[in-house]
C-alpha cells in the first residue's frame, strides 16, 4: 500500500523536469538577453549612423595598373615634380555624412596631392591643389612660365568624366561605396545585430571589444546565405558573396564615445591594391559645409592641351 505514492511522487517530477528544462532555458535567454540587447543596440545605432570618419592606407601596385591610369600617373608626377612612388603609398583621410564621401588624399612623404568628393552621381578631385603645385614646380624650373601659365580663377573640382575627356584617357570608376554603406545598414535590424555579437571570434566584455576574422568560405557566411537563400534575399546573397581568396580581420571598439571599426585583410580585386587597411569611427565626423565649384569643360580642355604642350616643350 505504500508502494503507489512514491511511484505517483516520481512520476510527477519526471513530468516536471521539462518544465524545468524550459524555466532554465527562459533565465539563460534573460541573462543573455540583459547582457547582450544593450551592446546589439548601440552597434545598430552605431553602424546606422548617417557620419563616419574614416581613415585609409592604401599600397598601389601601378605595374599592375592600366595603361591610362599609368600614363595619368606618369602625367600628374612630371608637371608637380613628385616621385611616381609618392603616388604608391597613399593615406586617405575624411568621411562621409550620408550623402556625400570626402577624402584628403596624401602620398607617401605626407605631401597632400589633392581631395576627392564622391556621391551617388558624382565622382569628382580638387584639381586646384595639383595645380598649384605644378605651377610652382614648373615657374621655379622656368622663369618664363609664369607669363604663360594662367591664375587660378576656375572652379576647385573636376568630375572623372571631364578629366577622361580633357585627357583623352579611360581610368575607370571608384567604387559605389556609400551605395554599399546605405544597402548594409538596411539590413541591420536589432535580431542580426545580437546574432553578430554572437557570432564573434572573440568578445573582450572588459575591453568592449568584438574580434572577427572572416573568409570567403566563413561557415558563418554560408549560413547566412543558405538562410537568404531559403527566404529568396537576394540583397543578402549580394552583400555577403565575398570573393574567392578574400580575407577580413576586423576589430570593432565599443569602449569609448563612439564606435571604432578597424578592418585589415586580402582582396583579390582590384589588383592594382597590394595592401590596404581601413579605420572607421561612427559618429566621429563633422563635415565641411558648403559644396564644391566644378570646372568649365572647355577651359579644363585648355589646361589640358596647354600641359601637354608645355611636356613637350620640356
Amino acid at each position: 500500500m505504500m508502494k503507489r505514492p512514491v511511484k505517483k511522487k516520481k512520476k510527477r517530477w519526471i513530468l516536471r523536469i521539462p518544465a524545468l528544462l524550459l524555466l532554465l532555458i527562459l533565465a539563460a535567454g534573460i541573462i543573455l538577453g540583459i547582457r547582450l540587447v544593450p551592446a546589439a543596440r548601440r552597434l545598430q545605432r552605431s553602424l546606422t549612423a548617417q557620419n563616419c570618419a574614416v581613415t585609409m592606407e592604401i599600397t598601389l601596385d601601378i605595374q599592375k595598373a592600366t595603361a591610362d591610369q599609368q600614363k595619368f600617373l606618369q602625367i600628374l608626377s612630371r608637371i608637380t615634380g613628385l616621385e611616381e612612388a609618392e603616388w604608391q603609398e597613399l593615406t586617405l583621410q575624411g568621411g562621409f555624412d550620408g550623402e556625400v564621401m570626402r577624402l584628403d588624399v596624401y602620398g607617401k612623404q605626407g605631401t597632400l596631392l589633392t581631395q576627392l568628393y564622391l556621391t551617388r552621381d558624382c565622382q569628382a578631385m580638387n584639381l586646384h591643389i595639383v595645380y598649384d603645385r605644378a605651377y610652382a614646380y614648373l615657374t621655379e624650373r622656368a622663369g618664363l612660365l609664369a607669363l604663360v601659365l594662367p591664375d587660378w580663377n576656375m572652379g576647385d573640382y573636376i568630375s572623372l568624366q571631364q578629366l577622361e575627356e580633357a585627357f583623352g584617357l579611360e581610368l575607370g570608376e571608384f567604387p559605389d561605396m556609400l551605395g554599399e554603406i546605405k544597402r548594409i545598414q538596411s539590413k541591420l535590424s536589432l535580431p542580426v545585430m545580437c546574432a553578430v555579437l554572437l557570432a564573434a571570434d572573440r568578445w573582450d566584455r572588459d575591453e568592449q571589444k568584438l574580434v572577427y576574422h572572416i573568409t570567403d568560405s566563413d561557415r558563418r557566411l554560408v549560413v547566412i546565405r543558405q538562410i537568404a537563400e531559403k527566404k529568396g534575399d537576394s540583397e543578402w546573397l549580394n552583400l555577403l558573396q565575398l570573393p574567392e581568396g578574400a580575407e577580413l580581420d576586423v576589430t570593432v571598439d565599443l569602449g569609448g564615445p563612439q564606435m571604432r571599426m578597424q578592418i585589415t585583410g586580402k582582396l583579390p580585386e582590384p589588383e592594382q591594391i597590394t595592401d590596404w587597411s581601413a579605420e572607421l569611427l561612427w559618429e566621429g565626423y563633422i563635415p565641411p559645409e558648403g559644396d564644391i565649384s566644378l570646372m568649365d569643360q572647355q577651359i579644363l580642355n585648355d589646361l589640358a592641351a596647354l600641359l601637354e604642350a608645355l611636356e613637350t616643350l620640356r
